[in-house]
């Protein structure tokens, strides 16, 4: 049954590949990126084998922080690969536990897990130079990237479970805007140590030490220990490795024992209101009836709730680092960043819809009323957030120069905006299939969302470096600050309409492709 599931997931692959140019485009630069990894860090890796012991134990570290890394990108970028969806398989006689192996070994042979692994095995070339130490070198490169695989199995289907419920999209939300934050705080503390620290004056023993005693650690601390003769801690590391995968194992069994004896369909038993704020502050217009639409959706749908509250704490980080280090700019590139990402969760927003797009095509909604009803959503949730970041980075004193960093907020937040709406009436992207697992992505789908998100993230840095040259040009004149401001509002909002307008023409001649593509952009 395993070889069954890892031939059939190979073969959904190569037939996705060769039925979209874009994701076979994507998988190749994919490959690539993962050869260059490869290419770049393994010999890096293996080099240690000729430095000192406490040279060498920087792998301990640096593994347990790959394994953290790796579930914070899955909860944050939804990096869960579901292309063998669990509930396709609700109608055959399995039981968990099979399926359970099937999925994980299908799941070790994606481009991601084939990296980790021979990165692992790279890291026992690196203790090379201690043999007593490489049988359990050889132990860290089994556990810990299974490890990794079933943490961010467990963790997201567990969260996807809780998060059914509206109490559970709130737990689950703010569980992911903490784990969003968790690389940030790391970088906040390693770049707050003793600056010019050279590599060949490092000495990585205790911090191997104390990121062997944490869960992500276990594993990838059992060279060390051999090494140094810790051999009461490399007992009790192996124990406590092997413990926590059962325990990991255990608990995505038992999700897949509830997805797999679940319902197919709904009861539909949730009570909706008849939502009166809304259409009394945005009209009965198509358009507005749109922008209400997608905004119950930011607080109702889990898809969406991790994803706001994710984009709303990106720029908490900025912001402290600018009040530590006293860097008025990081506050300000912290506040424009949130501006481009609040724009750049209009991209996809199709693709949330799904076939449920049918509505705006069968009552006759105008690509331009389609276009703007969103706009005015993502205005309306990261409108105020943007503001108040911004007001609080003044208030605290971390953005001096408040004229020019406004024109480029604004600027930011405009261009980012309508170069969504344009990008996303062309490539609707893809997104978790409704009711299904919010942290999902398809192999090709993730790639070709990074793709899509980083053509959208460098649009808005390059229409907005104009604004940037006038503010820099007009910091120290407040009237010439002021000028930079309207015009960026008449800049900003120019772009938004360009992105509205062309994008809503590009709906309008494509409507029933469109609505075929939305079939299919759900994993």
């Amino acid at each position: 049954m395993t070889l069954l599931i890892v031939r059939l997931r190979l073969r959904m692959w190569r037939t996705a590949l060769s039925r979209s140019s874009v994701q076979l485009v994507s998988a190749i630069i994919g490959g690539l990126v993962a050869l260059g990894a490869v290419g770049l860090l393994g010999p890096s890796i293996a080099l240690l084998a000729a430095r000192p012991l406490a040279l060498t134990a920087v792998t301990v570290p640096l593994f347990a922080g790959v394994t953290l890394l790796w579930l914070v990108l899955s909860l944050v970028a939804t990096g869960v690969d579901n292309v063998l969806d669990p509930t396709r398989f609700t109608v055959l006689p399995l039981r968990a536990p099979e399926l359970a192996r099937g999925l994980l070994a299908a799941t070790l042979t994606g481009i991601p897990a084939v990296v980790l692994t021979l990165l692992a095995l790279a890291q026992v070339l690196a203790w090379s130079s201690h043999p007593a130490a490489v049988p359990a070198a050889l132990a860290a490169a089994v556990l810990g990237p299974l490890t990794a695989v079933l943490l961010t199995r467990a963790v997201t289907s567990a969260l996807a479970g809780v998060m059914t419920s509206r109490t559970g999209r709130l737990l689950g939300a703010a569980v992911v805007a903490l784990a969003t934050l968790l690389p940030l705080v790391l970088n906040l503390l390693v770049t707050s140590g003793e600056p010019g620290l050279s590599l060949r004056s490092l000495d990585a023993r205790d911090a191997a030490v104390v990121a062997s005693w944490t869960p992500v650690g276990w594993a990838w601390g059992l060279p060390f220990d051999v090494a140094t003769g810790r051999w009461a801690s490399a007992v009790v590391h192996l124990a406590l490795a092997l413990g926590l995968l059962a325990v990991l194992w255990r608990v995505w069994v038992r999700q897949l024992e509830r997805v797999l004896t679940s319902p197919m369909t709904s009861g539909g038993g949730q009570h909706i209101g008849r939502g009166r704020l809304l259409p009394r502050l945005l009209g009965h217009s198509p358009t507005a009836a749109v922008a209400a639409r997608r905004v119950r959706a930011w607080y109702r749908d889990s898809r969406l709730v991790s994803i706001a509250l994710r984009t709303a704490v990106l720029p908490v980080f900025f912001v402290v680092q600018a009040a530590v280090t006293g860097t008025g700019a990081l506050a300000g590139t912290g506040v424009v960043t949130l501006a481009v990402f609040a724009g750049l969760t209009l991209m996809n927003d199709l693709a949330f819809d799904g076939p449920a797009w049918w509505m705006h095509v069968s009552t006759g909604v105008r690509g331009w009323e389609d276009r703007l009803g969103r706009v005015v959503a993502s205005a309306v949730v990261f409108g105020p957030v943007v503001a108040l970041t911004f007001v609080v980075s003044v208030g605290i004193g971390a953005i001096e120069a408040v004229l020019a960093w406004l024109a480029v907020v604004v600027a930011a937040f405009g261009a980012s905006l309508g170069l969504a709406a344009g990008v996303g009436a062309v490539l609707p992207g893809t997104a978790p299939r409704t009711g299904g697992n919010p942290f999902a992505a398809s192999s090709g789908g993730a790639a070709q969302g990074c793709l899509t998100a980083l053509a959208s993230f460098v649009g808005p840095v390059v229409l907005v470096l104009p604004v940037v040259v006038g503010a820099v040009l007009s910091r120290g004149s407040a009237l010439l600050g002021a000028v930079v401001v309207v015009v960026s509002v008449l800049y900003g909002a120019g772009l938004l309409a360009a992105g509205v307008v062309l994008g809503g023409r590009h709906l309008d001649r494509t409507a029933p492709e469109m609505l075929g593509r939305l079939g299919q952009v759900q994993v």
